[in-house]
C-alpha cells in the first residue's frame, strides 16, 4: 500500500530555548497534528522530535546568529538567500519568518505585538528583528493565527486585514496541572497571594511588590509568592524582593510544587503590562482563585468581567486590589468564581486542537 506523506512542515526552532507557555502550546498542537506534519524544523535542521538538550542549545544559538545577520546585516539580500521551501510550513513564531522566503499558503502563529507596540519591554534589537518579521509577512500574507482576539487586534492595526485567514486560537489550560499529586512548598505561610509567571518588566511584579509593601497585608501575616524564571528587568524585580518584607521569591518551581501552590493560594496577582494570553491566569481560575489582573487586553479577554481589574500602572490600586482579595468574604469569591469559570471554559484542548487543524487544512487546501 503506497504511503503518503503529511503535507506540511513545520518550523519549531522556538523550542530550542523557550519552555514557556508558548513552547507548551505549540508542542501539544503538533503532537495533535503529526497526520498533517512531515518533519519539524529546528533551525535549518528537520527531525520528528526535539533534539538533546546539548544539541538544542547549538542550534539555538546558530539560529539567533542567523536571524541577527539577516536582520542587521541584510544578509538575505546579499551572500545568503532565503530558505525556500516546496511545501507549505507552520511557523511557530514570526521571528523565523526572516529565514525563510514566505509563501502565501504557509501558517503563522503570532502570540502578541508586544515588540512592536511595546518595545521598552524587551531587549535591544527585538523591535528591529520583529519589524523585520512582519514586514516579510505583509508582503507574503500567510494564514494568521493568533492566542487572543487582542493579539489579533494589533496585529491588524500594524498589519492590515487582507490577510486569506486571521483565526484565534485559544491556548489550551495545561492539562498536566490537573493531575492530583503535590508537593508542599516549604516555608510559606497559611495565608499567601501568588504570582506565576516570567519575572521583569513586562509583568510588572516591580510595581506588584511595591503594592503589595504598600498593602500592609505583610504585618497581617500574608506573603507574597512570585514564581518563574527571569526575563528583561528582572534584576530590579530580585533587587526590590530581596528588601520588602513577606515576599517570597523562589524562581522557577516544579509542577506538583505550582499546584499546591495554586491550590492553597488566597489571590492570584498578574497586572501585567503586557499579555498575548495570559495562560497563568486562566490556570488560576481553573483552581478556584479569583486574580487581580490588568484592565483591558488579553487578560480581560481571558477572565471576563468578574476578576478585580486595576491599573497596572497606579501601586495604590494595585494595592487596593490585593487587599480586596484578602477581604473578600466566602459569598463574593464563590459568585465570582462561577462566572470566573465558566469564562474558562472556552480555553479547552478540544476546542483549540478542532481550530488548529481547520487552519492547517486550510492552508493545504491552497
Amino acid at each position: 500500500m503506497l504511503r503518503v506523506s503529511p503535507p506540511l512542515d513545520c518550523e519549531f526552532t522556538l523550542a530550542l530555548n523557550n519552555r514557556t507557555g508558548k513552547y507548551f502550546f505549540c508542542k501539544d498542537m503538533i503532537d495533535a497534528s503529526r497526520d498533517l506534519i512531515r518533519n519539524c524544523y529546528y533551525w535549518r535542521i528537520p527531525l520528528k522530535n526535539l533534539p538533546p538538550k546539548y544539541i538544542a542549545r547549538v542550534l539555538g544559538r546558530l539560529a539567533r546568529i542567523e536571524v541577527d545577520l539577516r536582520v542587521r546585516s541584510y544578509l538575505s539580500h546579499t551572500s545568503l538567500a532565503p530558505i525556500s521551501h516546496p511545501r507549505p510550513m507552520v511557523f511557530t513564531d514570526p521571528r523565523e519568518c526572516v529565514l525563510y522566503n514566505l509563501k502565501s499558503n504557509d501558517v503563522v502563529l503570532c502570540h502578541d505585538m508586544g515588540p512592536i507596540t511595546h518595545p521598552d519591554l524587551y531587549e535591544p534589537g527585538v523591535r528591529e528583528l520583529y519589524t523585520h518579521a512582519f514586514d516579510v509577512i505583509k508582503a507574503a500574507r500567510p494564514f494568521m493565527l493568533f492566542v487572543s482576539e487582542a493579539s489579533r487586534r494589533d496585529f491588524v492595526n500594524c498589519c492590515g486585514s487582507e490577510f486569506p485567514l486571521l483565526q484565534v486560537v485559544y491556548p489550551p489550560i495545561r492539562s498536566g496541572l490537573e493531575q492530583r499529586d503535590e508537593e508542599v512548598f516549604p516555608d510559606v505561610p497559611s495565608k499567601f497571594l501568588l504570582t506565576v509567571g516570567s519575572i521583569g518588566a513586562r509583568k510588572n511584579q516591580l510595581r506588584s511588590i511595591q503594592a503589595f509593601d504598600v498593602s500592609g497585608l505583610a504585618k497581617e501575616g500574608y506573603a507574597y509568592v512570585i514564581c518563574g524564571g527571569p526575563e528583561p528587568g528582572a534584576e530590579a524585580v530580585i533587587t526590590l524582593a530581596q528588601t520588602t518584607a513577606g515576599i517570597i521569591l523562589p524562581g522557577y518551581v516544579n509542577d506538583d510544587q505550582l499546584r499546591w501552590l495554586y491550590r492553597k493560594a488566597q489571590g492570584f496577582i498578574l497586572p501585567s503590562l503586557l499579555e498575548g494570553f495570559g495562560l497563568p491566569a486562566a490556570e488560576a481560575i481553573n483552581y478556584g482563585l479569583v486574580p487581580v489582573l490588568s484592565g483591558r487586553g488579553a487578560l480581560e479577554e481571558v477572565a471576563g468581567c468578574a476578576a478585580v481589574f486595576v491599573n497596572p500602572l497606579d501601586v495604590a490600586d494595585i494595592a487596593a486590589g490585593m487587599r480586596k482579595i484578602a477581604a473578600m468574604t466566602n459569598e463574593e469569591r464563590a459568585s465570582r468564581l462561577s462566572q470566573l469559570q465558566l469564562s474558562v471554559t472556552r480555553f479547552s484542548l478540544e476546542k483549540a486542537v478542532a481550530t488548529w487543524r481547520w487552519a492547517l487544512m486550510r492552508a493545504i487546501a491552497c
